[in-house]
């Protein structure tokens, strides 16, 4: 009996059920007006009850579509997230699409809950916004999966992806140290598992071999996206070559650490070291010694994943299986001016 009812319930039985308007049903449901927590608490009670989640995906797809895209967002605190969801809202703007938000703290990072939960709100696309590594598992179940994704930032076999060349940037990160003085290069990566700091080390390894130097395995540390990588791995470089004069550091948390234990050793940057870092956070043009690194093209990403979303939507494109790469601009600051 409850499984006939929950195949017909609609907003408005939820509404009479909670005691609201069916206005602030669905504002509790999609955030995109603020609702009391009271009252929120009444009308997911009702939505439970009444088994209204199955209802909403096939009210919505006899209506053709629900116009809303889902977007999973591994972690919505970080500076990479912000700007990529900066670009999707310039992206549907005007659309008239709406945004359902998940995250990898409130779904666990588990893609299976993921895929059934957005799929229970009858999204109309999905676009993720990931940088970690996914397991054979998540590949396949994205990559079958009936639903059109998109995902910003990260490479996923079968499924069309728009991520940043860090290939590309490792590249013209040796170029500009060399032509800054360096001659005897070192790399602070970030962890050995992430596609990011793999791709920027082949650049940079890659370019310098073109160049004629090399990159001993010795003097490219890996270690996390933070400071203490930074502070901790300059002072090992420097006990393993003190001939040393150019560190490419695999984000400006990095960099920021490099640069503090270089001058707490008496050793300047950048009339000493060169000291290069990547991503252009915020603090990196205001650190005691201003720090060159490289903007992302992240808002730029974020927009073309919408467009290429609509289109799959659309079936104006059929081939999932696509990368498109863009580039990071370089942006010299004092840091590697010697």
């Amino acid at each position: 009996m409850m499984e006939k009812r929950a195949a017909v319930a609609t907003i408005l039985d939820v509404a009479k059920e909670a005691g609201v308007s069916p206005s602030t049903v669905t504002h509790a449901l999609n955030g995109k007006r603020p609702v009391g927590e009271d009252t929120r608490k009444r009308v997911l009670g009702a939505i439970e009850k009444l088994g209204y989640v199955a209802n909403h995906s096939a009210s919505h797809l006899r209506s053709g579509g629900s116009k809303i895209i889902g977007c999973y967002v591994v972690d919505i605190t970080e500076n990479f997230a912000n700007q990529i969801v900066r670009g999707i809202e310039e992206g549907l703007a005007g659309s008239g699409y709406s945004l359902l938000f998940a995250s990898g703290v409130e779904l666990g990072g588990d893609l299976e809950k993921v895929l059934r939960f957005f799929q229970a709100y009858a999204v109309d696309g999905l676009l993720i916004c990931h940088h970690l590594t996914f397991d054979r598992e998540s590949v396949r179940l994205l990559s079958d999966s009936s639903l059109p994704i998109v995902s910003i930032n990260k490479e996923i076999k079968g499924v069309y992806s728009i991520i940043p060349d860090n290939y590309a940037g490792g590249m013209q990160a040796a170029d500009h140290l060399v032509s800054s003085g360096m001659s005897h290069p070192a790399m602070l990566a970030g962890p050995p598992d992430r596609d990011s700091s793999i791709q920027r080390i082949l650049g940079f390894r890659d370019r310098l071999r073109n160049l004629g130097m090399a990159l001993p395995d010795g003097l490219c540390l890996c270690g996390s996206y933070d400071f203490s990588h930074g502070f901790e791995g300059a002072g090992q470089l420097l006990d393993r070559d003190g001939e040393i004069n150019g560190i490419f550091c695999a984000n400006d948390y990095i960099a920021a650490g490099a640069i503090n234990a270089l001058e707490a050793k008496g050793i300047h940057v950048p009339s000493d070291i060169r000291v290069l870092g990547f991503d252009n956070r915020d603090f990196s043009a205001f650190w005691n010694i201003p720090i060159s690194t490289f903007d992302q093209p992240l808002q730029q990403m974020g927009f073309m994943g919408v467009g290429m979303l609509k289109r799959l939507m659309e079936a104006e494109a059929t081939q999932k299986d696509s990368c498109v790469k863009l580039q990071s601009r370089l942006i010299v600051r004092k840091s590697t001016l010697a």
